[in-house]
């Protein structure tokens, strides 16, 4: 089914590294050293995922603005967190043929994480309601997934 308004994506590479705002980075690091986080010692591609799946659910893509930081190389992603990212970008974009703009999946991924991973912060690190509504959050995300 083809319509005027389908987006011709072009085909493009997925950038190297993920990038986030550099002024982020202490989010993600707090995170993962703090030993009463739920992400103490997670890998960062892990938060990342994470980061951009809650972003998805709680806040929307919010552009990457300023100085960026490369937080991993991409090639450090397993196979199904690749499809993790590309699933997101189709969900988003409603086209499978966004996945021949990989640059634009990779857009997409960061910018879901860009919101996601302050929204995550706030939660564990706010008031001790936040983190329990976090963590029914969390409980009912894998409920519906089984």
């Amino acid at each position: 089914m083809t319509d005027s308004t389908t987006t011709h994506y072009e085909e493009t590479e997925a950038p190297r590294d993920v990038a986030i705002e550099r002024s982020k980075r202490e989010l993600y690091e707090e995170l993962r050293t703090t030993d009463s986080s739920p992400f103490y010692e997670v890998e960062l591609r892990e938060l990342f995922l994470f980061a951009m799946g809650y972003g998805r659910q709680k806040a929307g893509r919010v552009e990457l603005d300023g100085d960026l930081h490369y937080l991993f190389g991409r090639t450090s992603l397993s196979d199904g967190q690749e499809w993790i990212i590309k699933s997101v970008a189709v969900k988003e974009t409603r086209d499978p043929d966004v996945l021949r703009d990989e640059r634009m999946v990779y857009t997409i991924a960061q910018e879901y994480a860009n919101s996601g991973i302050e929204k995550l912060h706030g939660k564990v690190f706010g008031p001790d309601e936040a983190l329990n509504e976090l963590t029914s959050e969390l409980k009912s995300l894998h409920e519906t997934d089984d």
